[in-house]
């Protein structure tokens, strides 16, 4: 966290600008889900690195206690996306979920973080303060089983949400009002420009209503749908948007 264009938690759907690495503590729930912990030795902590410049890299880091556990766990983390080893901590590339696969992290990505493992002592320097959410941190396609939303460099988005059984529930449309918060805490609301019920029991909306998107660790929540959308390293991390 010490690294100048360090962000704790996990990213929005689109990389920011200029690029930020992002640096997150998966739960041992998330660990699971995330296909990275095999049979025993089990890893003792996790963290996840995704770094931001046209897509996101992504690096998940397990912590065993002793080299051997390491050694021992390579070849079953590593077989499905590849990775490697340093001293006890095995590497392994989070190429997005549950898809488009992405490429390998580049070389330059992988130096960053190995050299963070490498250094032996904490950063000197404190850690950068937060950065602000802009409309950006928000725009792009968010998704989730049966459902996502998107939303565009004008702020103008729409949500659409099924019964997990190819039945669509409804559909609505929406402009950006305005944004607060940061990368990884954010909020924006909007204003309801169109919306369609196609099932009943489905709360309706009308064109005026206003909402708020929750950005909370790249998982985002609609206020008035109840709905919650991940971003693509969100969804790989922890798989709470579904299968």
């Amino acid at each position: 966290m010490s690294l100048p264009n360090a962000v704790a938690g996990l990213p929005p759907t689109r990389p920011p600008v200029p690029s930020a690495l992002f640096v997150y503590t998966l739960a041992h729930d998330d660990e699971v889900t995330a296909g990275v912990v095999g049979p025993p030795p089990r890893a003792h902590k996790q963290l996840g690195a995704w770094y931001g410049g046209r897509t996101y890299q992504g690096i998940i880091l397990s912590f065993f206690k002793s080299i051997p556990d390491a050694r021992a766990s390579l070849k079953s983390l590593a077989s499905l996306e590849g990775g490697e080893r340093i001293r006890n901590v095995v590497a392994t590339w989070d190429l997005g979920a549950p898809w488009p696969q992405k490429p390998a992290p580049s070389r330059s990505v992988r130096s960053t973080v190995f050299g963070c493992l490498r250094s032996g002592t904490a950063g000197s320097n404190p850690a950068p303060p937060p950065r602000a959410a802009t409309l950006a941190t928000f725009v792009g396609p968010w998704g989730g089983h049966d459902r996502g939303f998107g939303i565009n460099s004008r702020g103008r988005g729409s949500e659409v949400a099924g019964d997990g059984c190819c039945i669509r529930v409804y559909e609505m449309t929406f402009q950006i009002l305005s944004v607060s918060g940061t990368l990884t805490h954010g909020m924006a609301v909007y204003r309801v420009t169109s919306f369609k019920r196609y099932e009943e029991g489905t709360k309706t909306l009308h064109v005026g209503d206003v909402g708020k998107l929750l950005l909370r660790n790249g998982i985002v929540t609609n206020t008035l749908t109840g709905d919650y959308f991940c971003s693509d390293p969100a969804w790989a991390a922890t798989g709470a948007c579904g299968a």
